[in-house]
């Protein structure tokens, strides 16, 4: 999935301890003591606006650049499709030296004052494009993903057209793109949402905050490739593929028998609250999510005279006539 994967959100800094570069602020909080020392100084980026009604977040307080943003769409009318690391670290130094800013590098070592010399990051948005045939199926994918559950993270849902997960560490959510860019774009192109709409198209995107950044080993420049980043992204939307059995005719026989009862009630449609207590039904659900069932969302049993179809979610590769539109 290397090839289909592209960044959306960049957010990262860079200390350079000789100083003396244009100062880029939005204003300044200095927090004093009793005494009237200033003990704490928070500066504020500013905003820096671009073609399309496109801007991104740049800071400078003469030694530490900042920058945040959609840096892929940073002047462009779109971000159907965006750059990958290379590409989204170019767009981003393209940003700064228009700023009269040094870019981004992957120095190694520390400044006399402890800090990092290369650029840190403590946000970045992975994304892929996914085409599922048609507008119909795009809303079934979303259905079936606002019924499935990670564990201990929240879940929201927007009709069927979209749907998330978050937590402090990372961020997934997934939507029907034709929608969203007809819905959030000041003057969407008709041909672009046109053809999202036709092909059924379903954005999933992980944002990796710090946090997660941190234990994934991807705060440093130089530890990030294109490679670590499709890697990552696959693990982190293995919801993506998890298998649904529940209406395979044997899977009963297949579970274990001690939780077997569980799986009939819920396969019925019966309210499980009801049957126990919320620790049982959290113990009995960690084994039949191997058999794709999740006893902790309540089950649609509602029948139709048709016949059940898989939806392949399979990534969309760049169109030729879009190339020109990246470059």
């Amino acid at each position: 999935m290397a090839g289909e994967v592209f960044i959306d959100w960049l957010t990262c800094a860079q200390h350079h301890p000789c100083g003396g570069l244009p100062i880029i602020l939005n204003g300044v909080d200095v927090r004093y003591d009793r005494s009237g020392v200033a003990r704490h100084e928070h500066t504020f980026p500013t905003s820096v606006a671009g073609s399309f009604e496109s801007a991104i977040r740049v800071g400078c307080d003469g030694s530490r650049v900042f920058l945040s943003g959609n840096v892929g769409r940073f002047g462009r009318e779109d971000n159907l499709f965006n750059h990958r690391w290379a590409g989204t670290v170019a767009s981003a130094n393209r940003i700064l030296a228009g700023l009269g800013l040094p870019a981004f590098s992957s120095a190694a070592g520390i400044s006399e004052r402890g800090a990092p010399l290369g650029a840190r990051v403590s946000r970045l948005d992975l994304t892929c494009n996914f085409c599922t045939g048609s507008p119909g199926q795009a809303r079934a994918v979303i259905r079936w993903l606002a019924a499935q559950s990670i564990a201990r993270i929240k879940r929201g849902q927007v009709g069927n057209e979209s749907v998330w997960w978050a937590n402090t560490r990372y961020m997934l959510k997934a939507y029907c793109k034709g929608p969203e860019m007809e819905n959030h774009g000041k003057s969407p192109d008709e041909f672009l949402v046109d053809w999202c709409n036709r092909h059924g198209v379903v954005r999933v995107e992980v944002e990796l905050k710090r946090r997660l950044l941190a234990e994934l080993g991807l705060v440093n420049f130089a530890d990030i490739s294109d490679e670590r980043l499709a890697a990552i992204y696959t693990e982190q939307t293995s919801i993506l593929r998890r298998v649904d059995r529940s209406d395979e005719p044997d899977i009963l026989a297949a579970i274990p028998s001690r939780s077997r009862a569980y799986a009939a009630a819920w396969l019925a449609g019966q309210d499980m609250q009801l049957l126990a207590s919320r620790a049982t039904l959290f113990r009995h659900a960690r084994c039949l999510r191997e058999y794709g069932i999740d006893i902790l969302t309540p089950r649609n049993v509602e029948t139709f005279p048709i016949r059940v179809r898989v939806v392949d979610l399979v990534p969309a590769a760049v169109p030729d006539w879009y190339q020109l539109k990246v470059a």
